[in-house]
């Protein structure tokens, strides 16, 4: 697409698998938008080979980074959470510098998105946040998302509780607005998934039972939550089923909760594998074909119910979150996992597959490009 000089620019940051993925429809949105242009700012595990280099997702979907902001995740020690934001706050601000958009637009509460939020608003560039408003108690992330809402001019948000609670921080409510999860782009857009293919696609084999795990550091715990993740892993070892982990993401913490998980892998390679990165689509279609889900991922209390898969929530790390029908809470004990367990793969047997495919009624994308192009 060539650049016509009337287009305005806009900058969009993204530092992690997941995220991408919420943002992945946005994104392509505006590189097709005529008035726009799109300025895609890369960092975090995008970047880095220990988690997966997942920056060959983004150009495999035919984008092109503007600006890459290298973190030194692959070192070892690994830098604190501190030092990783100083850097990625300093490469952003150069490319912020270099680009000069009109907007940024974030998603999210993670430290690479806290930093990303801080260089825009030193520079004065008016910040675009989605998903604000929640709450995760049990993350450090819970104080950094309302520190980039505080920072952010125009809100966009998953639920209409969540909008109310950015307006009660002391934004205008006309610069509020509630679009839904941006997980029901994906939704819109998914395909019907099946098993053969998907096997061909992970090396994943399904038996008779198969449960999804995505678990993640719980960083405001001394033990990162290494405690509940050992509970759930002796939880399956009792628990006839196949298994496919997803691997933790960059949080402090990651590279224990990574070995444990390498260990029983290691232990069960007729039952269990594990993959650094589904991608949205592949995640998708995982929440299509699996009986449960269990972890302590986002994605278990936002993306997981709307596809319809029982989900076991483990710990506080998603306190606070909404939650709905298919979401079973468990304290991070080896009897509450087990329990739990035992509860979600129950609620998921089913005799065919894939699940029926979720409708859901707007797509977050449509009413966000629609306000872009009411500011031209």
């Amino acid at each position: 697409m060539v650049n016509a000089p009337d287009q305005r620019r806009i900058a969009v940051f993204t530092g992690s698998r997941a995220e991408y993925g919420l943002l992945r429809h946005l994104i392509a949105g505006i590189a097709t938008e005529p008035s726009l242009k799109l300025q895609l700012i890369v960092s975090g595990s995008h970047l880095s080979a220990f988690h997966g280099n997942t920056l060959t997702e983004i150009e495999a979907d035919g984008h092109q980074a503007a600006a890459q902001v290298t973190l030194s995740l692959d070192q070892k020690p690994a830098h604190s959470m501190a030092v990783l934001s100083a850097e990625a706050m300093a490469g952003v601000a150069n490319a912020l510098e270099e680009l000069q958009p009109e907007l940024l637009i974030l998603l999210g509460d993670r430290y690479e998105a806290f930093a990303a939020a801080a260089a825009a608003h030193l520079l004065g560039i008016d910040l675009v946040h989605l998903h604000g408003g929640e709450t995760t108690k049990g993350a450090v992330d819970d104080r950094l998302r309302h520190a980039i809402t505080q920072l952010s001019t125009w809100h966009f948000t998953a639920a209409e509780p969540y909008r109310q609670s950015v307006i009660a921080m002391g934004h205008p409510p006309d610069h509020v607005f509630n679009v839904g999860p941006m997980v029901k782009d994906g939704l819109v857009a998914m395909s019907t998934a099946n098993r053969k293919a998907f096997e061909e696609s992970t090396g994943f084999r399904f038996g008779e039972c198969n449960v999804l795990i995505t678990h993640h550091p719980e960083t405001l715990l001394p033990d990162r939550g290494l405690t509940g993740f050992e509970a759930l892993l002796l939880a399956l070892e009792e628990t006839p089923c196949n298994v496919l982990f997803t691997h933790p993401n960059a949080d402090a913490g990651r590279d224990q909760l990574l070995s444990r998980l390498e260990a029983f892998v290691q232990k069960h390679p007729q039952r269990s594998w594990a993959v650094p990165s589904l991608g949205q689509k592949r995640y998708l279609a995982a929440l299509q074909l699996f009986e449960a889900m269990a972890g302590n991922s986002s994605s278990g209390v936002i993306e997981a119910p709307l596809v319809g898969i029982p989900v076991l929530n483990i710990g506080a790390r998603q306190a606070g979150r909404l939650r709905y029908a298919c979401v079973w809470d468990a304290e991070a004990n080896l009897q509450a996992i087990t329990e739990g367990l035992r509860a979600v793969l129950r609620a998921g047997i089913r005799t065919s597959w894939p699940r029926p495919r979720p409708q859901p009624d707007s797509a977050p994308t449509t009413v966000i490009l629609n306000w872009l192009r009411s500011r031209g």
